[in-house]
């Protein structure tokens, strides 16, 4: 792998004809595009007349803009306002912001030549397959960001029931663990199980970048089938803004987040706190939800769609808050930041693997606190020098609480308990606490280098120690309660550039991972003539080497070609190896997952129809060939571990299409096809027979369709007006592996087509807006897993109110 390094980095050598230069320092342009009447207008494009150099307004009207100190012309559009320009004089000394005020006019933006990128532009650009979802239209909505997330093409997010509930993310085929979530850059497992993506509100959010395949250095940990990288919203002025949100299943969201910025000293305060419960009690029916009648003489009875079961003990309900002090803006930092998170979580937990097992009392509770510094600098010490640093420690506290003395059914009818107590293990009570400490660290660094090319590394460190308790304490509990930790490492090494006038964009890499356990297995000593349990701690470690490369070359300003490969590795997360005391054991002889990774991309776009209308259409092909896979295996009806499973080979296809009108009408659809089969060709020295299988429980076919209006002036001068309505399809797939069984028995997840919709209006000056969403319009019975139901149709309204300071 180290000489495929040098091979690319002596194709970038060879790519350097355009001599020796010195990097040019760059200067920051910020400002706000108002109307007359001082109301922000978003999505303005602002460039630098004749340069790359360019981006839009976000909801608050802002702006920022980086380049090279010199003269330019300013040039700032929007649909239904008349052009600005204004001559610009960039210098090393910090400039006021700008205030741009447009004037409403009938000129289409069509008309005018607006050539600087917005980072979503940028990004797309790139040799990685990426889909950036921006959020700005959704912000007013009361739409989970799983759901925004499952409309993208070849992303499929499974949820195991409403609000709250477990889900699991497939990117092109590859699930679990292996998609990567990140926040800012910092991988999310760090944050707590209910500072999670199916948590966040959609308004802290400025977008979501979705890498599938091969993932940049710049996100500085192990990711195997891509990453999923939440960009937080961070405005730079004061400001307040506060939502709150109810609907179906007495489901509360109330959403509060502020800055205060001292003009003079650039002292900086950031609040963001949010708060959501969910009582889930929505009807199930069907195969697994039944109960016994005496009648029948005590056999199993199905709840019915006419006459339906409700979920009972699957309330969900958490309170996140985040407090960032310190400086932006400085001469020593753009950035310095110490901050505290703190979470709380109390859940309950309704079923088994499927709904054919049902609980009544058993819940979960979460505790985290996390306090952590970040700081970034552009130009540090020299021009062109960029250093992003980032220290947190994190302390979890997770109660699983099982000490009910009786047996449930779907109408929440009890039967003694004979056993002492418990409803998972069925053989006595527990509550297992599970104890979590945790360090995370990372250092980026870019350096612009000459002839135009730019040098990264990342490193990334955690270390996880774990340890519990139990007052019921059983035998097989005893390896979760003694002391275990996992040390995980990751370095990686880039080199990039763009050439020919930025149509060619190249990045190779090289990446470095390691990771180091202690963890407990279960031994059996005779002592004083007895038995007795111990936990014998077992060292593991294991490092690899990675890298690939990705470019693109845009054959014409509507053309643009992608390629990216990569042998990538995954490491295994705590509670793969450690185990969570509960439902996962834990492997003391885990390895990491390994995978050849390789993409190739089309991009048509914006391809003009007319002088108002415009098409947009995306096509990619994806191969994956992948070894000791992690996988969840079931190891009884209550319990499972993760283990390292054969090989499997992926191919795939996809294909997204967008249609606008004049940029406020948007006609979407977008459909995956996935071909993942099982590549083991011998088991245990036995041949294999089910070689050649598609992958069990794994979709292979799904597509989105929607269309969108953002109506501006709608109603009253000034306000905005957005609706949507969108389309999801999920076609039918096996829960096992195919082969095997006839077909009258085997089961299988059925195919589904969900529709959403929703509606939002916001008042002139932009402060308050209104939104009602329904969800699964139709009320389908959807799944997600086998006999696991989500919820039916659900309303919910949001209110939402903004207070901005110049």
């Amino acid at each position: 792998m180290f000489k495929l390094f040098l091979l690319n980095t002596a194709f970038f050598c060879l790519l350097n004809f355009t001599g020796y230069a010195q990097p040019q320092e760059e200067v920051t342009v910020r400002g706000v595009v108002v109307t007359p009447s001082g109301t922000p207008i978003a999505r303005a494009s602002v460039a630098l007349a004749g340069t790359r150099y360019g981006t839009t307004t976000d909801e608050q009207g802002q702006f920022d803009v980086k380049a090279p100190v010199g003269n330019y012309t300013l040039l700032v559009a929007c649909v239904g306002y008349a052009a600005f320009e204004v001559r610009l004089h960039l210098r090393k000394e910090s400039m006021k912001p700008l205030k741009v005020v447009l004037k409403e006019s009938k000129v289409n933006l069509d008309e005018v030549d607006v050539v600087g990128k917005t980072q979503v532009q940028a990004l797309r650009e790139t040799g990685f397959s990426v889909e950036s979802v921006e959020t700005a239209d959704l912000q007013n909505q009361s739409i989970q960001l799983n759901r925004i997330l499952d409309w993208t093409p070849g992303v499929r997010v499974r949820q195991e029931g409403g609000m709250g509930s477990n889900y699991n993310y497939s990117l092109n085929g590859m699930s679990g663990n292996a998609v990567t979530f990140f926040i800012d850059g910092i991988p999310m497992e760090y944050f707590g199980s209910s500072y999670t993506i199916n948590n966040l509100p959609v308004s802290l959010i400025k977008r979501i970048d979705v890498y599938k395949g091969v993932v940049p250095v710049d996100l500085g940990s192990d990711a195997l089938g891509g990453a999923i990288h939440v960009v937080s919203d961070s405005k730079r002025k004061r400001f307040l803004e506060t939502s709150y949100s109810y609907g179906s299943f007495n489901t509360h969201q109330a959403v509060v987040h502020g800055q205060y910025s001292h003009s003079a000293s650039h002292f900086t305060t950031r609040v963001s706190a949010f708060y959501t419960h969910s009582d889930n009690n929505y009807n199930v029916w069907g195969q697994g939800v039944n109960y016994a009648d005496a009648s029948t003489g005590f056999k199993a009875v199905d709840f019915t769609k006419e006459n339906p079961a409700t979920r009972f003990n699957d309330q969900f309900q958490t309170f996140n808050g985040k407090v960032d002090v310190g400086f932006v803006d400085k001469k020593w930092a753009d950035q310095f930041f110490v901050s505290l998170l703190a979470s709380t979580q109390r859940k309950g937990i309704q079923t088994g693997q499927t709904m054919a097992t049902v609980y009544g009392k058993l819940h979960y509770k979460e505790v985290l606190l996390m306090p952590h510094l970040s700081y970034q600098k552009e130009n540090l010490f020299t021009d062109g020098l960029t250093v992003s640093l980032f220290s947190g420690y994190s302390n979890r506290k997770g109660e699983t609480i099982d000490t009910a003395m009786a047996f449930y059914n779907w109408k929440g009818e009890t039967t003694p308990h004979e056993q002492g107590g418990g409803e998972i293990s069925r053989n006595g009570k527990s509550w297992y606490t599970l104890y979590e400490d945790s360090w995370i660290n990372r250092i980026n660094v870019t350096y612009r280098l000459p002839a135009e090319f730019k040098l990264g590394f990342n490193y990334f460190n955690s270390s996880a120690k774990r340890h519990g308790k139990d007052p019921y304490v059983s035998a097989y509990r005893v390896p979760h309660i003694a002391p275990q930790n996992i040390h995980r490492q990751f370095a990686g090494l880039s080199l990039e550039t763009k050439k020919f006038d930025e149509r060619l964009y190249v990045n190779t890499f090289l990446k470095w991972y390691d990771f180091k356990t202690t963890s407990n297995e279960l031994e059996y000593f005779i002592v004083d003539g007895e038995y007795q349990a111990t936990a014998v701690p077992i060292k593991n470690n294991k490092s690899n080497w990675g890298g690939g490369i990705a470019a693109s070359y845009k054959f014409h300003p509507l053309f643009l070609t992608k390629f990216s490969v990569e042998q990538a590795t995954r490491l295994p997360t705590p509670t793969e190896a450690l185990g969570n005391g509960v439902l996962v054991t834990n492997n003391p002889n885990i390895k990491p997952e390994q995978s050849l990774n390789i993409n190739l991309g089309l991009v048509w776009g914006r391809i003009p129809i007319g002088s108002q209308q415009g098409l947009t259409v995306t096509a990619g092909v994806f191969y994956r060939d992948t070894k000791d896979q992690l996988l969840y295996m079931i190891a009884s009806r209550d319990d499972g571990i993760y283990e390292n499973v054969g090989q499997t080979l992926g191919k795939g296809v996809e294909l997204a299409m967008v249609y606008d009108l004049n940029h406020w009408l948007k006609v979407n659809a977008n459909m995956t096809y996935l071909d993942i089969r099982n590549n083991q060709r011998l088991e245990d020295g036995v041949p294999n027979i089910i070689y050649g299988d598609r992958l069990r429980n794994t979709p292979y076919l799904l597509g989105n369709a929607g269309i969108s209006a953002n109506i501006p002036n709608s109603i009253q001068g000034g306000s905005k007006l957005f609706a949507y309505l969108h389309a999801n399809y999920l076609h039918e797939f096996y829960l096992y592996w195919p082969s095997l069984g006839t077909a009258d028995t085997k089961n299988i997840i059925p195919s589904q087509l969900v529709y959403d919709l929703g509606v939002g209006y916001t008042l002139p000056g932009e402060r308050i807006s209104v939104a009602l969403d329904l969800s699964n319009v139709t009320n389908t019975q959807a799944y997600d897993n086998f006999l696991l139901q989500k919820p039916g149709r659900a309303a919910f309204i949001k209110l939402k109110y903004q207070l901005a300071y110049n």
